[in-house]
Parts: structure tokens; sequence; C-alpha cells
């Protein structure tokens, strides 16, 4: 798959999920007759990728599966 086709996959994932987080914020203030604020939200969004950086970290300082000792 060329760059620019990995790009373009991209932005439309990202676009999707841009699109469904909104779409749950308008969901949930809507619930709460838009008594929440833009500091729970904030807050929702912040754990959210707290979780998800917690996540890439541990990928990333896992041992890879492969051997280092093949020499």
């Amino acid at each position: 798959m060329k760059l620019n086709e990995r790009q373009t996959q991209a932005r439309k994932r990202v676009g999707k999920i841009s699109t469904a987080i909104q779409e749950a914020i308008d969901k949930i203030c809507e619930e709460e007759n838009f008594e929440i604020t833009y500091a729970e939200i904030n807050a929702a969004v912040i754990d959210v990728l707290k979780s998800n950086n917690s996540f890439e970290l541990r990928e990333l300082w896992q041992p890879s599966d492969e051997s280092d000792d093949a020499s």
C-alpha cells in the first residue's frame, strides 16, 4: 500500500472516530439535560487518552517474540 493510500485510510479512520466521539458526547449531554460541563467531557476524553497511551507504552516495552540470541 502506498503512503498516500495509508494516509487517506488513516484520515478516514480518524474522521470516523472523531464523529463517533462527538455523537457520544452529544448523546450523553442530551441525556444529562445539557448540564454536563466541558471539564467533565474533557476529563472523560483524557481518561481514554491515558488508557490508550498506557496500552501503547506496554506494547512498546514488551520484549519481542523474536530471540535476540540468533547469532
